[in-house]
């Protein structure tokens, strides 16, 4: 019998390891690796360097796998990483260049905020303060949700970190109302609360880590920085003001539902000391931001500052695991391998290929700055339909080089139009923050995917025009 063990522990784990080969997670990873040894053995295109095709390869790759999620996405990074520099597809210094960007540091420090306000109680008193007043009706409600998710949203730089504040208080809410789980008045309120911020947060600099991504990419790859104030300025009209009254519309029409049957929300109690702390350093962050056109000191900082003195001892409301906590660690890995993926392209080469390939896609050559606008925006929005938003900001990003020359559109102006592009996304899988709110929130794919997609189109048939319109009076797009 003991002669027999190790051969069976063999056969085990030749057949474990077969069922993973085997598995929708295996054949991904295999699909993706044979996608990309084929770019790679590619023969160059004339004045392109193998160094590029083995770039556009690595990049397929890891795009795949964020796409399909087949592996967590932190984990697809560190191996995209890896092998850029053990194949040297990009200098080192390139290939790390995202995690040295003051972007990266505004997605740590939000983290450590929104974990501070989620517990001290700050976000969940203020929400339900806030949305007793919007009880009166359905559509009052939703118009409550938009408004005061989108202040919380400039309190709590940190999607994740709001979901885990206003979900449950909206939850609460619908019980409250009357509002059974999957009827279309949990579904509506629901949808509002992730998606609808989601989205219309996409107008406050640190409020998303989409918003991060897209202006670290163009920091990391023209060096385009944005004030906090200059990023409200021109996003917060159409992009936050206007898509709020959008979703608010057609939440309202999509899902009909009967005025609450009673007021929404519990009493809420008074602040204790944790959450005091929490609002003078969320007062004096906010501060900063609201005046970094004078002080020139860029919003990564500020949130770093800000998170750090949560982990303050004696003062802050966190302990010091918390700024070590693996989960945001491997969020950083991941976002600071999205932002070295456009100088990766770059440094290899493989960005003027994709330039000139996206150029020649969209048709910009010899066209006016405004048709520019358009074309990023919506490469955005399908590219984020095909492979999530994720994979497609980088991609985007590192044709606006070349669209910008073809065109005159700022280079700035095209990173923000990445931005409007993000508004426009039609599915729910395309954004982590938007698959965790609804799982959260117990929301069906069907009437989520409904919404999303509706929301899309009037977000491409009337957001992006009325939006065009405000850059062009701003002076920023003629």
């Amino acid at each position: 019998m003991t002669d027999q063990l190790p051969a069976r522990q063999n056969v085990s784990t030749l057949d474990r390891l077969r069922r993973i080969a085997t598995s929708r997670a295996g054949l991904i990873v295999m699909a993706a690796i044979a996608l990309a040894l084929v770019i790679a053995l590619l023969p160059p295109p004339t004045g392109a360097s193998p160094r590029a095709m083995m770039a556009l390869g690595l990049t397929a790759f890891v795009v795949t796998l964020w796409a399909t999620i087949a592996v967590p996405q932190p984990y697809a990074a560190a191996a995209f990483l890896a092998l850029v520099l053990a194949t040297g597809a990009a200098a080192p210094d390139r290939a790390l260049s995202g995690f040295t960007t003051s972007s990266l540091w505004l997605v740590f420090g939000g983290l450590l905020i929104g974990t501070a306000a989620e517990r001290s109680g700050l976000g969940r008193l203020v929400a339900r303060r806030f949305l007793g007043g919007f009880a009166a009706s359905y559509a009052g409600l939703v118009a409550g949700i938009l408004v005061g998710s989108t202040l919380l949203s400039f309190l709590v730089p940190a999607n994740m970190g709001r979901l885990a504040i206003t979900v449950p208080v909206v939850m609460a809410l619908c019980r409250d109302a009357g509002y059974g789980e999957g009827t279309p008045g949990w579904n509506g309120l629901m949808l509002t609360a992730v998606v609808g911020n989601f989205t219309v947060a996409l107008a406050i600099l640190p409020a998303n880590l989409l918003n991060v991504m897209i202006v670290g990419s163009g920091e990391a790859l023209y060096g385009v920085s944005f004030a906090y104030m200059t990023y409200l300025w021109l996003c917060g009209p159409v992009l936050g003001l206007v898509k709020g009254l959008v979703v608010w519309a057609v939440v309202v029409l999509m899902f009909k539902a009967a005025p609450p049957e009673r007021p929404a929300g519990e009493e809420a109690t008074t602040l204790g000391v944790d959450a005091i702390k929490v609002g003078v350093i969320l007062a004096a962050a906010m501060a900063l931001w609201a005046t970094d056109v004078w002080h020139g000191i860029k919003p990564g900082w500020v949130a770093l500052a800000a998170g750090l003195a949560c982990l303050v001892p004696g003062f802050g409301t966190l302990d010091l695991k918390d700024g070590l906590d693996p989960k945001k660690l491997l969020i950083m890995l991941w976002v600071g391998t999205v932002l070295s993926l456009g100088p990766i392209l770059g440094d290899s080469g493989a960005a003027g290929l994709l330039s000139q390939a996206l150029a020649g896609i969209s048709g910009v050559s010899d066209q006016s700055p405004t048709y520019a606008y358009f074309a990023i925006a919506l490469m955005t929005s399908v590219l984020a339909a095909i492979g999530t938003v994720g994979g497609a900001i980088p991609i985007v990003t590192a044709a606006i080089g070349e669209i910008s020359s073809q065109t005159g559109l700022p280079v700035s102006t095209g990173i923000l139009a990445v931005v409007a592009g993000a508004s426009a996304l039609f599915f729910p899988f395309v954004a982590a923050p938007v698959v965790v709110g609804l799982a959260m929130g117990r929301v069906a794919v069907r009437p989520a995917t409904r919404f999303m997609v509706v929301l899309a189109l009037v977000t491409i048939v009337v957001v992006l025009p009325l939006n065009a319109l405000w850059w062009s009076v701003a002076g920023v797009m003629k």
